[in-house]
């Protein structure tokens, strides 16, 4: 499967999973937010904790005679690759989800200006 594909899933699931129970176009704005992206970010917080975790393990176990220094360094360093590629995926994805709301939402804005002169 394609990024753009995916990126359409996830907004569609963000679409289906907040337009049920908010009320207002700002609840349902809200309701998706919490459904779909606040769940993400949460989770990207957790991935980012659990690669600190694993760096400092490694650190920690440095000071044990038994580990080469340089192997543990050899495996932090993929952990911070993997961190970052990781990142970098998961917010491209969220970047363009982003970016096509906040298009949408001046694009709302700015028809009610528009109607409002």
């Amino acid at each position: 499967m394609t990024a753009a594909p995916r990126v359409r899933r996830l907004r569609h699931e963000m679409q289906c999973r907040g337009s049920s129970a908010p009320n207002t176009a700002d609840d349902n704005a809200r309701g998706r937010a919490q459904s779909v992206k606040l769940p993400v970010y949460k989770h990207l917080l957790d991935l980012n904790a659990g690669f600190s975790q694993v760096v400092r393990a490694l650190a920690a176990l440095r000071k044990r005679d038994a580990f080469l220094a340089k192997e543990l360094n050899h495996y932090a360093a993929l952990a911070k690759e993997a961190r970052a590629a990781t990142n970098s995926y998961i917010l491209g994805v969220l970047e363009r989800i982003e970016t096509d709301e906040a298009g949408r939402r001046f694009g709302k804005r700015r028809e009610h200006e528009l109607k409002d002169k």
